[in-house]
């Protein structure tokens, strides 16, 4: 036998029907009046690579009988650096550069590199900047791929730019960022 709706249960489902249609409708006019916009930072994070307590810097493993080096083929390197607004460690701190390498030249040159800018400060806390590239280590400077972002910087893209400032008494680099995001 049919199953019978009646003009209530009808009602209802157009109600339903209705509230969902709106739903919808309400998210795409909120999605359309999202603005792409593009921001510029810039900062400084300092590389300690002495092995001592302060070290931020690390080979963590590579090719056993082999020299475990920034510069020697399939050495994998960690690092966790203080990122600040100023040159000098003392200076306002936005967050940490932390990241992933590994040397993928035999001839050490080049070294493929993962990597976090984590912010820490009042303006992008727990936001971050995801970055990606095939680098060569003995260039003073580096571009890096801006594959992805969250918090503030959701769906970004772009690129960074890292120039080497100083090597005593750590490595100085000044980090730049352009990013286009939502």
């Amino acid at each position: 036998m049919a199953t019978k709706i009646n003009f209530s249960s009808k009602f209802i489902i157009i109600v339903l029907a209705a509230i969902f249609m709106e739903m919808f409708s309400i998210q795409a006019k909120a999605d359309d009046h999202d603005q792409l916009k593009e921001t510029k930072l810039s900062g400084y994070f300092h590389d300690d690579l002495s092995g001592g307590p302060n070290a931020t810097d690390f080979s963590l493993v590579g090719f056993p009988g082999k020299l475990w080096r920034f510069d020697q083929f399939g050495t994998i390197n960690v690092c966790d650096d203080p990122l600040t607004e100023g040159p000098e460690l003392t200076s306002p701190k936005l967050g940490r550069f932390q990241s992933i390498g590994v040397t993928v030249s035999f001839d050490g040159l080049n070294a493929l590199v993962f990597a976090s800018l984590v912010f820490t400060n009042e303006a992008y806390n727990g936001s971050t900047i995801q970055l990606f590239g095939v680098i060569n280590q003995f260039n003073s400077s580096a571009e890096y791929s801006v594959t992805s972002g969250t918090g503030k910087f959701r769906y970004a893209t772009g690129y960074v730019t890292i120039q080497i400032l100083s090597f005593v008494p750590y490595s100085l680099l000044g980090v730049n960022v352009t990013i286009r995001h939502y």
